[in-house]
C-alpha cells in the first residue's frame, strides 16, 4: 500500500501532500466535491503553520486566528475516487493587510488539476481586529507572487436576484472557530441552485466571505443566472439587520460553467 505523506520545503513556505480521494468525499458524479476542494486549501494553510511549531492552539494564545475573505480556484479536471495526487500550499507576498496563499492540486503524471489562489486575514481572536502581517510573528516571509488569471477579488453582483432559499445554520456546519467553516458556503452555492444548472461543469468559482455567521442564524440565499456568459451569482444574507436596518451579505460567490 502506497504510504501518504505531507512535508515543508526547505524555506518554510509552502507544503507539499500526497493524498489520495476517497469514497467519502465524491459526489454523484464520483468525482471530488468541491467544498472537498476548500477543506484541503484550509487545512493545509493552516498545517503550513502547525508544522513550524504554531498549530492554532498555539497561535490562538498568541493573539491570531487566521480566516480567509476572498478565494478563486480554477479546475481543469476534477480529480475522482482513489485517484492520487498532490496538494501544494504556497505562501506568497501579502497584499496589503491580506496574506496571499497559492494552490494547485497535481496529478501523479504531473498535471495541474486544479489551480487556486485566496486571500486571508489575521485577526484578534476575541475582538476579531486585523493583525497586519508585518506584526504577524508567524508569517513566512517571501516575496514570491504567481500569475493567476482569475484573482480572487470583488465580486460584480447584479440587481434583481432570485430568491432561492433559506439555511439554517446547525453545529454540523461550525468549525473551531464556532461559525460556519468556509468549505460550507460552496455547498450552499450549489444545493439551491435550479435543477438546470445543478449538473453543470464547473470551471472556475470565486467565493467572497463577507461576514461571519452563526449557529441557529438564517442565511437567506439568492440567485442570478447568466446563460449568455455562463455564469452564475449567489449570495447568502444573514437573517440579523446591521444597525442601518440593512440585510448584509454572509457570503457572495460568482461561478463559470464550461457547458
Amino acid at each position: 500500500m502506497k504510504e501518504f505523506k505531507n512535508y515543508l520545503t526547505d524555506d518554510g513556505t509552502e507544503i507539499c501532500a500526497e493524498t489520495k480521494v476517497l469514497f467519502g468525499q465524491c459526489g454523484a458524479n464520483g468525482a471530488i466535491h468541491l467544498a472537498e476542494i476548500m477543506e484541503y486549501c484550509a487545512d493545509y494553510a493552516i498545517d503550513l503553520y502547525a508544522q513550524k511549531g504554531f498549530d492554532r492552539k498555539k497561535m490562538n494564545e498568541m493573539g491570531y486566528v487566521q480566516m480567509v475573505s476572498r478565494a478563486s480556484i480554477h479546475i481543469n479536471s476534477l480529480p475522482a475516487e482513489n485517484q492520487v495526487m498532490t496538494v501544494r500550499v504556497r505562501e506568497e507576498k501579502p497584499e496589503g493587510v491580506q496574506l496571499m496563499r497559492h494552490y494547485e492540486f497535481i496529478s501523479e503524471t504531473g498535471d495541474v488539476l486544479i489551480e487556486g489562489k485566496s486571500l486571508w486575514v489575521i485577526v484578534e481572536p476575541r475582538t476579531r481586529a486585523i493583525v497586519v502581517p508585518g506584526e504577524f510573528q508567524c508569517l513566512a516571509r517571501t516575496d514570491r507572487t504567481s500569475e493567476f488569471e482569475r484573482k480572487p477579488g470583488k465580486i460584480k453582483l447584479v440587481e434583481n436576484l432570485q430568491f432561492l432559499g433559506d439555511q439554517k445554520i446547525l453545529l454540523s456546519h461550525l468549525d473551531p472557530n464556532e461559525h460556519l467553516t468556509n468549505a460550507r458556503y460552496i455547498n450552499f452555492a450549489l444545493d439551491f441552485l435550479p435543477e438546470e444548472y445543478q449538473h453543470k461543469n464547473i470551471s472556475d468559482f470565486r467565493l467572497n466571505f463577507c461576514k461571519e455567521i452563526r449557529k441557529n442564524e438564517i442565511m437567506h440565499v439568492y440567485g442570478a443566472f447568466d446563460d449568455e456568459n455562463r455564469r452564475i451569482v449567489v449570495v447568502g444574507k444573514k437573517d440579523v439587520p446591521d444597525s442601518e436596518g440593512k440585510m448584509e451579505n454572509s457570503f457572495e460567490c460568482e461561478l463559470f460553467y464550461a457547458d
